[in-house]
């Protein structure tokens, strides 16, 4: 059985500022949290563990659409629209988005698959992962500019849909992700379909090039019931998974994660996120009392 105090406790001791104000759960609050996050340039900062860079990456925006997602922010929200403008600025001529921008490895800390390649190009795995998460925080119904950033990046998804070659892992759990935020349902219900083919595992997708054994579950590829990615996956697993999320709980509260743990401080700032998206997942599948709005 869940834990919520012992949850609750973990988080405030050792969580960061922004998962501490989505487990108090006011949006207001939130979205304080996160706009200190906003660099003047219209991207966001330090918010992600693995690459702690002040400047704005591909990466960052994606958590903050996330997190925009979480509190309903509307798609005229300055957050929202100044972000989509940044995003316009630093999109390949292809539609696409780095994986990672340019920035100063050796001052920087980060993790290994962090680090910027030798040759600039775009990433699937990057562009599908950022545009799923603005189509989720209904960036297409702001501003002219806004729609249109969103419309040529996930031109540039499709494209590349169209020979369906994800690498399994990351990739392919954000592809999913895209076909199940995007409008044209019919359209993505036919690519889910050529997803399914490749998948082989209905239970989860390996990691390539990962810690040994690791793999993206079902419920961390799709996390609630409305999720178009559930029919992908056997419903047996998915009541596994979250009754293995349920027992993953740990002795001091929170959960924690599989993948290379790289530095001690970046480890705790991952778990303070998790918990929260645990107690997030096990309430949407019915498992805890809904989250506090």
């Amino acid at each position: 059985m869940t834990d919520t105090l012992a949850a609750r406790r973990f988080v405030t001791l050792h969580a960061r500022l922004i998962d501490r104000r989505r487990m108090d759960g006011d949006p207001a609050l939130i979205r304080s949290a996160i706009a200190a996050y906003r660099n003047p340039d219209g991207g966001f900062g330090y918010l992600e563990p693995d690459l702690p860079d002040r400047g704005s990456q591909p990466i960052t925006a994606l958590a903050a659409l996330e997190v925009l997602h979480e509190i309903e922010a509307a798609p005229d929200d300055p957050l929202m629209v100044d972000l989509a403008g940044w995003l316009e600025t630093v999109t390949r001529p292809d539609g696409g988005l780095d994986f990672v921008l340019p920035y100063d490895a050796d001052a920087i800390p980060h993790a290994p698959w962090m680090t910027p390649p030798a040759e600039r190009t775009s990433s699937l795995h990057m562009t599908a992962a950022v545009t799923a998460a603005a189509h989720r925080a209904g960036m297409g119904a702001g501003p002219g500019r806004a729609c249109a950033w969103l419309e040529r990046a996930s031109a540039y998804v499709w494209g590349k849909l169209d020979a369906l070659s994800p690498t399994p892992g990351y990739e392919t759990k954000y592809v999913i992700d895209f076909l199940d935020a995007v409008p044209d349902r019919h359209r993505a219900e036919r690519v889910l379909d050529a997803v399914a083919k490749t998948l082989g595992d209905r239970e989860s997708i390996p990691v390539t090039g990962g810690t040994a054994g690791e793999v993206i579950t079902a419920v961390t590829a799709a996390p609630t019931p409305a999720h178009a990615g559930r029919r992908l996956f056997d419903p047996a697993a998915i009541e596994r998974q979250l009754d293995e999320l349920e027992r993953g709980q740990q002795a001091d509260g929170g959960w924690t994660f599989d993948w290379l743990a790289w530095d001690d401080a970046v480890a705790w700032a991952w778990r303070g996120k998790l918990t929260v998206d645990a107690l997030h997942t096990l309430a949407d599948n019915g498992r805890l009392a809904p989250m506090p709005a």
